[in-house]
């Protein structure tokens, strides 16, 4: 049986009193005298991000889907692959996201009795193609209790943009193409994290690919060894078996792909831990897999399960527009792009707009104008429009960033804000785009702008 992923709550908050207490960076930004600005109505509101967001895959693992995915080895069949395995039978726990009931999981092993090496991976035989995508899945490494849980080291790997041609290995002999990221339950290599850039996607000027090495700017100071202050603090032990690593714990392995911005995304229990940048785009097939490129064997092999997989377009075949004029890097340390989807038809009257990579929950808003431009505010960004520009900045357009550092924002096209009016799309016309948002730098309230968005519309 296969299931949507589960619904986020939405984030309740009190409004403003006054735009200029939201919006004190972005008057002066746009040259607005703030005793001329519009005052917001003081209320209690609850606003949700809207989402575009439409699942593609999503299996549970309550049945044998094993007909939906491609396995891809070593040559070496030393392991075990089971579909619709009952983990919490087996006296596993139940996975973070499942329901009451909802036991079955994807069980591996590897390395089983050989004592050889082996790798695996097996691929969804749905293809993603799409601006912007998430995965998400729930992943248990079973360790031994004894020992520290120190044995063979094995990693599991999860990764998107592939042809499926290889599988995912960490170590020598280096596999994979795509990117994937890989990580262990036991903490007995350095590098314990690490995650896989295909050389073809390497972005000009650099030289590092493959396996990044950890002092790549992309691991943002977080090493790849479970000693590191960031994953001490991410998996303690207890109730980790060691302290670093997620060994004997469910958790929840997030990757957001970026093909328009060049950006990707790892994060773990929604703690963003790797962010990189490519050349080209991440497209191609979603993978889960196993590697254990060791022939030593433990006291008690490791395992690993994987349950509630599912990925999500953001932005699929109907983006639109084209990103110009370039961003301030904000306080999570990246650029924040622009985009949208919908239809550049006007008469269509569909559009929505959103922006990613942002602080999570700072407010901010989308501004628009017929006339792009460049200004350089301080401690508030680059403005990428000029002329008579409007602001979405009434109660219901205020955005509050979510978890993933995005929102969004569907667009009454027949009413386009100006300083004064509202004026509708008309064939023919460019309109330009941006999000501006709250920050905080260095302990101190700022402001900042995405990178600008034009749509020429027919």
């Amino acid at each position: 049986m296969l299931r949507s992923s589960p619904k986020r709550a939405p984030r309740a908050f009190l409004a403003p009193v006054h735009a200029r207490i939201l919006f004190p960076f972005l008057d002066h930004a746009m040259g607005i005298d703030p005793l001329r600005s519009t005052a917001l109505v003081a209320a209690s509101v609850v606003l949700a991000a809207q989402s575009s967001a439409q699942v593609v895959i999503s299996d549970d693992f309550e049945t044998d889907t094993s007909a939906n995915y491609t396995r891809v080895d070593d040559g070496i069949f030393d392991g075990t692959t089971t579909f619709a395995f009952d983990y919490v039978t087996a006296g596993f726990p139940l996975a973070p996201r499942s329901g009451m009931g909802d036991t079955g999981g994807l069980f591996m092993s590897a390395n089983d009795t050989l004592n050889a090496v082996d790798g695996f991976t097996l691929f969804h035989n749905t293809p993603v193609n799409a601006d912007i995508y998430r995965l998400d899945v729930d992943v248990y490494m079973g360790v031994p209790a004894t020992g520290g849980g120190f044995g063979t080291t094995e990693h599991a790997h999860v990764g998107v943009g592939s042809d499926a041609s290889t599988w995912n290995q960490l170590f020598l002999p280096i596999s994979g193409d795509g990117a994937y990221i890989a990580f262990d339950g036991d903490g007995d290599v350095l590098s314990d994290f690490r995650w896989f850039r295909d050389p073809d996607n390497t972005p000009a000027g650099e030289t590092d690919n493959t396996t990044l090495p950890n002092s790549h700017p992309s691991y943002l100071g977080n090493g790849s060894n479970n000693t590191g202050p960031f994953f001490q603090s991410l998996f303690p032990s207890p109730p980790s078996i060691v302290s670093g690593v997620p060994g004997g714990i469910w958790t929840t392995v997030t990757i957001e792909v970026d093909n328009l911005a060049g950006q990707i995304a790892f994060s773990f229990d929604g703690q963003l831990t790797f962010l990189g940048d490519y050349e080209g785009r991440f497209d191609g097939f979603t993978s889960l897999g196993l590697a254990d490129t060791f022939s030593s064997e433990g006291p008690a092999e490791p395992i690993t399960i994987y349950d509630n997989f599912t990925v999500e377009l953001i932005s699929g075949s109907n983006s639109i527009g084209s990103n110009y004029c370039t961003a301030l890097t904000n306080s999570t340390g990246v650029i924040g792009p622009m985009g949208a989807s919908g239809s550049q038809i006007a008469t269509d009257y569909n559009v929505t707009l959103y922006a990613s990579n942002l602080p999570v929950g700072q407010f901010g808003i989308f501004v628009t104008s017929l006339t792009d431009g460049f200004s350089m505010v301080p401690n508030s960004g680059n403005l990428c429009l000029s002329g008579q520009i409007g602001r979405y900045q009434q109660l219901n357009q205020i955005q509050q960033v979510d978890a993933n550092g995005q929102f969004f924002f569907q667009i009454d096209t027949t009413m386009m804000p100006q300083p004064a009016v509202t004026v509708p799309i008309q064939p023919g016309e460019t309109w330009y785009f941006q999000a501006w948002h709250r920050d905080f730098v260095g302990g101190m309230a700022s402001s900042n702008f995405t990178d600008g968005l034009m749509i020429p519309f027919s």
